[in-house]
């Protein structure tokens, strides 16, 4: 009898002790996951993702270290919705040039350079058409281009500094015809990676990722699955440490979900724990 008590009264210690764990969620925890949700539930809900990441970004306190992540999450919707103008100022808001600012911080800011770098590189593009309906050809070089009364705003390098890289390129069928195609790109992100025809709105990311076990607590280190198209795979980081083409940055105060970043710098992950 005096046993049986004994277990129902530490299994209600351990309930009691779980259920204050579930609540140790920081204010910053619960915003970003307020908008993350609508994120992760309903993708292509443009305006509504940005509208609750706007509801929580008035005041920098709500948010803490996630503002940067809210802010360029908010960032790429309003570019998924077609305000590039918008997406630009937000993007922009998160720029910084501290190499000793914290690890989110630095990720925000170069996953904004990249996606602006392929907004002013589509800019390019656009006025590389028209100066091919005025030439019947592609131009050796982006100085004339730029020289056009709609080129002399566009930007001369990329948001990493690089000038572009821009070449004419032979086409395979048709050898004799000269000036016909063109390669213009970030020296920085890539020539595929720079195309939006590679980075399609109707998703967000390629990557998922789970987290398998916690493998210590101090250093905090877990075990991660990833999910991409390549397949499935297991990989083991610490803070700042990349696991099978994620950056584990910060986990939340009660084991909930860890924030990772896609190596790449393009998009922003969160693993749950694997059920």
């Amino acid at each position: 009898m005096m046993m049986t008590r004994f277990i129902r009264l530490t299994l209600c210690l351990i309930l009691m002790l779980s259920v204050a764990a579930a609540r140790a969620a920081t204010p910053q925890e619960e915003a970003f996951l307020k908008v993350w949700n609508i994120h992760t539930k309903e993708p292509n809900n443009h305006d509504g993702v940005i509208d609750a990441a706007q509801s929580v970004m008035q005041r920098a306190s709500q948010l803490g270290d996630y503002l940067p992540v809210v802010t360029t999450l908010a960032a790429w919707h309003l570019l998924a919705a077609g305000k590039q103008s918008d997406a630009t100022r937000v993007f922009e808001s998160v720029l910084t040039t501290d190499k000793a600012a914290p690890a989110i911080v630095r990720a925000a800011d170069q996953m904004a350079r990249r996606w602006l770098s392929r907004m002013e590189c589509a800019e390019i593009d656009r006025v590389l058409k028209r100066y091919y309906i005025d030439h019947v050809e592609y131009p050796l070089s982006l100085a004339p281009v730029l020289e056009m009364p709609m080129g002399k705003t566009l930007k001369r390098t990329d948001r990493f500094g690089e000038p572009w890289v821009y070449r004419i390129e032979s086409m395979s069928k048709l050898v004799k015809a000269k000036n016909q195609r063109y390669a213009c790109y970030s020296k920085t992100i890539g020539k595929a990676a720079t195309s939006f025809k590679t980075m399609p709105f109707t998703q967000y990311g390629k990557k998922t990722a789970a987290i398998v076990a916690r493998r210590s607590a101090n250093p905090v280190t877990f075990e991660f699955e990833v999910t991409a198209d390549t397949g499935v795979t297991r990989g083991i980081a610490g803070i700042n440490g990349v696991a099978n083409g994620v950056r584990f940055l910060k986990s939340d105060s009660d084991g909930r979900y860890a924030l990772l970043i896609e190596s790449e710098g393009d998009y922003w992950v969160v693993a749950t724990p694997k059920r």
